[in-house]
């Protein structure tokens, strides 16, 4: 995991491993001009890689579309003295973690580079997530989401809900408050896994009882997880949602 750093008017933070989901974003934080994230340089990328021990690697990025980490990835695959290749994960957050879990697995059954490679690839093409925000604004002030897939926003008290899939950012539209969206993701995820899951998470953005709720509608999951800091300062706190890979060959 490489840390990306949030560069804040006072300080700067760090978002690397073992960095999540106890910290929190004061709102004035949230909405002040300076903040951003970095991503990290290729030489990082290059020192991950080269300093990792092993005999090849794979970088897992998210979705283009949403992070420009997969050029400075693909830059270090290129430059680094052993076997390396970056993919694209297609997704994001914790779609992300479902993708290098499914590559993980294979690595750890001694699978070679080729074959973690094609895991990870495969994993990329199923995964699905779908999200709950409380808010717009975040993601309007940092990008890059275009505005016709935005929308104009849910209305004072309701939230806007999102699919994500293969790199594409898909409106479900509006729930009037936060428990009828999470049945909205109870019912995204119930048409997307009708045979089952490989594997599927929640995750939130400074919001552990939305997620403990959505983990209940949904029977149970791997693992929950919360947002970094960079996260949340990309979509702002009380977003909730299920990230999930359907079972091969049951649609």
């Amino acid at each position: 995991m490489l840390p990306i750093s949030i560069y804040l008017p006072e300080e700067r933070a760090s978002t690397g491993p073992g960095v999540l989901a106890d910290w929190s974003i004061s709102a004035a934080a949230e909405e002040e001009e300076l903040s951003g994230a970095s991503r990290p340089f290729v030489t990082e990328y290059l020192a991950a890689v080269e300093g990792s021990g092993s005999d090849a690697a794979v970088l897992v990025t998210p979705a283009i579309e949403f992070a420009d980490m997969f050029r400075n990835a693909s830059l270090a695959a290129g430059l680094a003295d052993r076997r390396a290749v970056a993919v694209d994960a297609r997704t994001a957050a914790a779609g992300q973690a479902l993708v290098v879990l499914a590559g993980a697995e294979v690595a750890r059954r001694e699978g070679d580079l080729d074959a973690v490679v094609a895991a990870v690839e495969e994993a990329a093409r199923r995964v699905e997530l779908v999200a709950s925000l409380e808010t717009l604004a975040p993601i309007r002030r940092s990008g890059p989401v275009p505005e016709d897939v935005l929308g104009p926003g849910a209305p004072d008290g309701a939230r806007s809900v999102f699919r994500m899939h293969d790199g594409v950012v898909e409106p479900l539209g509006t729930a009037e408050d936060a428990e009828a969206s999470l049945q909205e993701i109870r019912r995204a995820y119930r048409r997307g896994a009708p045979g089952g899951t490989e594997r599927s998470t929640v995750f939130h953005a400074d919001s552990p009882e939305l997620a403990r709720r959505l983990e209940e509608l949904l029977g149970g999951v791997d693992f929950v997880s919360g947002f970094s800091l960079a996260m949340q300062v990309h979509t702002g706190r009380g977003v909730v949602g299920a990230a999930w890979l359907p079972k091969v060959g049951v649609r």
